[in-house]
């Protein structure tokens, strides 16, 4: 195993803990929107202070504004599904399985693109994935009943795919990668607040838009989270080298975190869940895997 190659397993170490300190932040009665508000707001002060210290702080000109106030306002949405599973109760496993639906929403982006062209082998690893999406969620064929808990995960996994897709269309001809997140949080911070203004006029769910003042624990929590989970993995990905892992590799090293996710939760609350549904996170696992690898040749 190479440099690039241990660097992403490390980032994807870090990833593999956003729903287990976000699980920690529930348990003390900390909500989803104030839970993100903080991993955002400390990450922008680590990212603030690395590139002062560094000369390279750059904030986002005019012409840019656009671009990432649209990235910053999926990554806002984007983060805020994900973590805000757990606030209804949906299991660590389900949740991160589910938001791993991102590759096959990906796929379905670049059929309707036409990106893409709509292959046999293509339908088919969407289809699994979809079947993989349908167990390990536990709905019930005979009476389906959906509720926010598994609508959170899956909206997650969309907005996932929109926002690497953004991702692709940086300007880094003008901005860094650290630039490029920095200012994605610069734009996510207040579109995130706003949307929590309006939130807490519309839920009674505490867990979900509620404020609780964040103790001296908490908050060194909070920067653990910051820094464990946002900085560091994103910054660790930043190092990789094209030349000492490709892009389907890397893919294919990051899901590793839907694994990992599992484990911990099974490790540290003894979060267990039914066999079809182990079955159904193991079918959107292998789902994402092919269609990495059928990207990974069409590509190489």
């Amino acid at each position: 195993m190479n440099r690039s190659q241990i660097l992403v397993v490390l980032a994807t170490l870090g990833f593999s803990f956003i729903l287990i300190f976000s699980t920690v932040f529930k348990n003390t009665g900390m909500s989803s929107f104030e839970q993100l508000f903080f991993r955002l707001a400390f990450s922008l002060v680590v990212l603030f202070l690395a590139m002062a210290c560094t000369r390279k702080l750059h904030f986002a000109t005019r012409k840019d504004v656009r671009f990432f106030a649209s990235i910053g306002f999926i990554y806002a949405f984007f983060a805020l599904s994900g973590l805000s599973s757990i606030a209804f109760d949906t299991p660590i496993a389900v949740s991160v399985a589910l938001v791993y639906t991102q590759p096959l929403f990906t796929a379905v982006m670049s059929f309707v693109t036409h990106k893409e062209n709509v292959t046999v082998p293509k339908v088919g690893f969407v289809l699994l994935g979809v079947v993989g999406a349908f167990l390990v969620s536990g709905l019930n064929l005979a009476n389906p009943h959906i509720n926010l808990g598994i609508i959170f995960p899956v909206f997650a996994g969309f907005l996932y795919a929109v926002y690497l897709w953004l991702k692709r269309q940086a300007p880094i001809d003008r901005y860094t990668p650290f630039q490029v997140l920095f200012n994605t949080f610069l734009f996510a911070i207040p579109i995130l607040t706003a949307a929590w203004l309006i939130f807490i006029n519309l839920s009674t769910k505490s867990l979900f838009v509620g404020f609780v003042t964040p103790d001296l624990q908490q908050l060194t929590l909070l920067l653990f989270f910051a820094l464990g989970c946002t900085v560091l993995p994103y910054g660790l990905l930043n190092y990789v080298k094209v030349d000492e892992v490709s892009a389907t590799t890397e893919g294919m090293l990051l899901l590793g975190d839907p694994l990992l996710h599992t484990f911990w939760a099974m490790l540290f609350f003894r979060q267990y869940i039914s066999a079809i549904q182990y079955v159904g996170a193991a079918l959107i696992v292998i789902s994402a895997a092919l269609t990495l690898k059928l990207s990974g040749k069409k590509t190489g």
